[in-house]
């Protein structure tokens, strides 16, 4: 008996072991197949995994020979201290102050979920600027049928295909964020902020690596002149389907651009799937994929940060609070 419990829990070690490797090996690579490129939004999941191992391997005198013990022990350390470090900027950032002026937005993947209730969501966190993705096949309609335009008058994007900005604030200008783009750039003025610039964007899903890495490249090289520059006050907004663990999340924050999540200091905060849409042998998946995204340029801060739950809708929606950043904060 005491053999086969030696033997199960040497196998359970050696399995957390190499999936926290693979981890690792995801998170530090641009894989190329789809299935990897999906597997890379399992990253986070690495912590635990390697601290179970460590704990097993540390405390489980009877499981191995000690000299094995020890070489697990420390792979599991330096796999646990890997992916706590790449995790870490979602918790323990410098919090910098807001200025007294601010702007409320909202992303929602709208493919699915119920129209009176995103009314209503929009409503009770008194939203400025509401950036829909997904949002084809007559579900503008069906928004526009349930009274928005009571709260967000001035819109961008209906009727075309791709990202769609509502805001409560006039929008002095709107434009393809490139051409044949499915995302979108508008401008507005904001009293006590200025001018505004919102990028609504909705990249391509990883079913295709080729055309979601291009996507991500053509959404890059547009922003990055808009981001640069101490007076740049640009907010990104939209389903990225990828994850801060993705390279090309990864590059825009490279850019300069800050996930409101890591502002705030609000953890690892996963989107997709929600509302028990997504579900195996009949169970819902819980969200793990953290692929809907508000990012600010520099001269702005995160001051509020949530997701929240649309009825019916398969994402979470990410609202955030954006204020320009206080002189002499950070």
């Amino acid at each position: 008996m005491r053999r086969w419990a030696s033997t199960a829990g040497a196998l359970a070690v050696l399995g957390l072991l190499l999936a926290a490797l693979v981890l690792a090996w995801l998170r530090v690579t641009d894989p190329t197949s789809r299935r990897l490129v999906e597997a890379v939004s399992l990253t986070p999941l690495g912590v635990p995994l390697a601290a179970l191992a460590l704990a097993l391997a540390g405390t489980a005198r009877w499981l191995a020979p000690r000299p094995v013990r020890l070489a697990a022990v420390v792979a599991a350390a330096g796999l646990l201290l890997a992916h706590c470090w790449w995790l870490a900027p979602l918790y323990t950032g410098s919090l910098r102050a807001g200025g007294p002026a601010s702007v409320v937005v909202l992303a929602q993947n709208f493919e699915y979920g119920d129209a009176d209730a995103l009314v209503e969501l929009v409503r009770r966190e008194d939203v400025d600027v509401l950036v829909l993705t997904d949002a084809g096949n007559g579900r503008v309609d069906d928004l526009l049928a349930a009274g928005i335009e009571a709260q967000l008058p001035h819109t961008a994007g209906v009727g075309t295909e791709g990202a769609v900005v509502l805001s409560r604030l006039p929008l002095a200008w709107t434009r393809r964020l490139y051409p044949d783009s499915e995302s979108r750039l508008v401008g507005l003025e904001v009293v006590g902020i200025g001018e505004l610039t919102v990028a609504a964007v909705h990249t391509a899903p990883p079913y295709r690596p080729d055309g979601w890495r291009a996507d991500h490249a053509e959404v890059l090289a547009a922003l990055a002149p808009l981001a640069s520059g101490p007076g740049s006050a640009l907010v990104l907004a939209g389903d990225l389907n990828a994850t801060p663990a993705h390279a090309p999340v990864r590059r825009l924050v490279d850019l300069g651009l800050a996930d409101a999540a890591a502002q705030v200091n609000a953890g690892w905060s996963p989107t997709w799937p929600a509302g028990g849409r997504e579900r195996r042998l009949g169970v819902p998946v819980p969200a793990f994929a953290a692929i809907d995204h508000v990012l600010t340029s520099p001269r702005l801060v995160v001051t509020a940060y949530d997701t929240v739950e649309l009825a019916g809708a398969d994402h979470r929606g990410v609202l955030a609070r954006i204020s320009v950043a206080a002189s002499g904060s950070g």
